[in-house]
C-alpha cells in the first residue's frame, strides 16, 4: 500500500470510530433523559390508581361493579360447564 491509501485509510476508520461514539454517547444521553420505569413500580402505581377508583365509588357504584363481576363469572362458569 502506498502512503496515499493508508492515510486515506486511516481517515476512513476515525471517521467511521467517530460516528459510533457519536451515537454512543448520544444513545445514553437519550436512554438518560428518559428512564424506563421498574416493573415494580409500574405495578405499585396502577394499584394506587385502582385503589383510588375504589375510594370514589359510592356504595351504589360498588354494588353494580359486584354485579357485573358475579354476571360475568357466571357466564365463565355456563360456557365451560358445557
Amino acid at each position: 500500500m502506498t502512503k496515499s491509501k493508508i492515510k486515506e485509510f486511516k481517515q476512513i476508520v476515525l471517521g467511521i470510530g467517530s460516528l459510533i461514539v457519536i451515537m454512543g454517547v448520544l444513545a445514553y444521553c437519550l436512554n438518560h433523559m428518559n428512564p424506563k420505569q421498574d416493573v415494580l413500580q409500574e405495578l405499585e402505581e396502577k394499584i394506587k390508581k385502582v385503589e383510588q377508583k375504589e375510594i370514589i365509588l359510592t356504595e351504589n357504584e360498588k354494588e353494580l361493579e359486584k354485579k357485573a363481576t358475579e354476571k360475568e363469572w357466571q357466564e365463565v362458569d355456563n360456557s365451560t360447564d358445557k
